[in-house]
């Protein structure tokens, strides 16, 4: 600490950080290799100079080797990157234009999915199972047709049921979803889940910086 400790804060700080590294950091991660390196040699029995040390210390840190990891192979590791093979980017990195809007697109709306969550369509589907079993055959293979898109009078020819009944059935839907679900039914399937709200409001956040910047 008071010999190899000193060269390294002198030099570590000139290394060129990789990712979300900083100099105080590489410095830490530093003593924990020279440390590791005089452990070793001490172990064979062999004696060398703190300059020793601190140079071969400063040579791993610049070709991107750390306490935690030397490989080469790990996309997330400094020397992968280092070489160029790979690069971490944050989410909010701007990935492109959009041609419509003039505002930038973050790249984690590129990667994310847009769709239901793989959980709050398994818990979906059997909040309607067990409504659609209180019900006759009948009135299932009408609510699915309808759910498809199908207008009630294409429904009732193809069924052979009176337009009216269709209709009657399609208007006495919601309340029996009410009665069976509950009340707040209706508007809990309308609202946004909280984790894509605070997606929404980051890149609303991202589409007001850039439009400040283009003014």
């Amino acid at each position: 600490m008071e010999e190899i400790a000193p060269r390294l804060k002198a030099v570590v700080p000139h290394i060129k950080p990789v990712g979300a590294e900083d100099a105080e950091e590489l410095f830490q991660d530093a003593l924990a290799v020279a440390a590791k390196m005089l452990h070793d040699l001490e172990q064979r029995g062999k004696s060398v100079t703190p300059g020793n040390v601190a140079f071969y210390t400063i040579l791993h840190m610049k070709s991107g080797r750390r306490s935690h990891s030397s490989g080469r192979t790990d996309v997330m590791g400094s020397g992968t990157q280092l070489d160029g093979k790979s690069s971490v980017l944050s989410f909010e990195e701007p990935a492109g234009i959009d041609p419509e809007t003039g505002e930038e697109i973050p790249l984690g709306e590129l990667l994310s999915g847009h769709g239901d969550d793989p959980s709050m369509s398994a818990s979906r589907n059997v909040d309607w199972e067990e409504f659609l079993g209180t019900h006759d055959p009948a009135y299932e293979r009408i609510l699915c047709d309808l759910a498809s898109g199908k207008k009630a009078l294409e429904l009732s020819r193809e069924r052979g049921e009176s337009y009216f009944t269709v209709r009657r059935l399609k208007s006495r839907l919601a309340e029996d979803l009410r009665e069976f679900m509950g009340e707040s039914a209706i508007a809990d399937a309308l609202r946004i889940p909280a984790w894509r709200g605070n997606i929404v409001a980051d890149h609303e956040k991202c589409a007001c910086r850039a439009d400040r910047r283009h003014r």
